[in-house]
């Protein structure tokens, strides 16, 4: 049986509680849950019939096998760091790091201490998104070479001591946000060649708990996507939070919108089909995956080296951002 120990009880490691309270198939338990609020640990504490420990007491626990990390962004390192000269796999909420320093320094001291790590991006899992892949792999819509992405809603004011504002502590919208598109932009389009971005808040002036952002994307094959990210939308808004997306090929087109009730769309040619792909729980389902990975001593599947990947298109965003001009990549290596 595989130990855990689940650190941070805000929103993610709610969702994180709550697909750990339905998943199945795998031989595990939440020892621990871990908060610096105790009415957020209580929280997880009782959905999963668990106890309460500080960290450092949980990594010293010689049982504990795994650290589940959703902690603030600027945590992670000595966070993940602490855990794996412990010994401890770890699962990290996305983003690894604010920088590429620190995300390098996360990987090689979990490979010097022989521990496993993954990273949340859980879009990967998504049901939506999985079947876009696999569309696009098997030439359903022949070539595909533009897409459009857009992930937004209201801004995340459930952060501790407003945490998501200070661009120090979050990243920004690229870098907390749109960090999943364009991660899931490189498992279908390959390696990004240039970006060219604007942000509310990094181009136009620090602007308070609003951020909005866009970016055109160009890669190595010639393929090109815009990529929207926001946090701009009202509070009053029915739903505070979508996705979606269009992915055009030379013989069709996937288009997904986490609005309506028949999501997926595929129109090729004449022919035009309408459907949900699953239900399926995407954070159960990445969980399940990495505890396996362990299990099986496998590599996890989504690595920190692919992690640092995604980051390095976030970063990229922000300096496009700031400095208002094309980033080509080879000025970020």
């Amino acid at each position: 049986m595989l130990n855990i120990g689940l650190i941070g009880c805000g929103m993610m490691g709610k969702v994180h509680t709550n697909a750990y309270k339905n998943l199945k198939d795998v031989d595990f338990n939440v020892k621990y849950v871990s908060d610096f609020i105790k009415e957020k640990s209580d929280f997880c504490e009782k959905e999963l019939n668990t106890s309460t420990a500080t960290f450092e007491e949980i990594i010293n626990d010689e049982e504990i096998d795994v650290i589940d990390l959703c902690t603030p962004t600027y945590t992670h390192k000595d966070l993940a760091i602490k855990a794996a000269k412990k010994g401890k796999n770890i699962f990290c909420e996305k983003p690894i790091a604010l920088n590429e320093k620190d995300a390098q320094e996360i990987i090689d001291v979990c490979k010097e201490n022989n521990v496993k790590l993954m990273i949340g991006h859980v879009v990967r899992f998504f049901p939506e998104y999985k079947k876009a892949k696999m569309l696009i792999e098997n030439n359903e819509i022949g070539k595909a070479t533009i897409a459009r992405f857009y992930r937004g809603g209201v801004y995340p004011s459930h952060g501790i001591d407003n945490w998501f504002n200070d661009l120090e502590k979050s990243g920004g919208v690229f870098v907390d946000l749109s960090i999943h598109d364009f991660d899931f932009l490189r498992t279908i389009f390959g390696e990004i060649e240039s970006i060219e971005a604007r942000s509310a808040k990094i181009s136009y002036g620090n602007i308070k708990n609003f951020d909005h952002g866009t970016a055109i994307l160009k890669f190595k094959n010639g393929k090109i996507a815009h990529v929207e990210g926001s946090w701009a939308e009202p509070e009053n808004m029915p739903i505070n939070f979508k996705t979606d997306y269009e992915i055009f090929g030379d013989d069709g087109m996937l288009n997904y919108d986490s609005e309506k009730s028949l999501t997926f769309r595929i129109q090729k040619n004449k022919q035009y089909t309408r459907m949900n792909p699953s239900n399926i729980n995407p954070y159960m389902e990445e969980i399940k995956a990495f505890l396996l990975s362990i299990i099986n001593n496998e590599e996890p599947p989504v690595s920190g080296e692919e992690a640092l990947k995604s980051l390095k298109v976030a970063l990229a965003a922000n300096k496009s951002a700031k400095e208002k001009r094309t980033i080509c990549f080879e000025e970020m290596n």
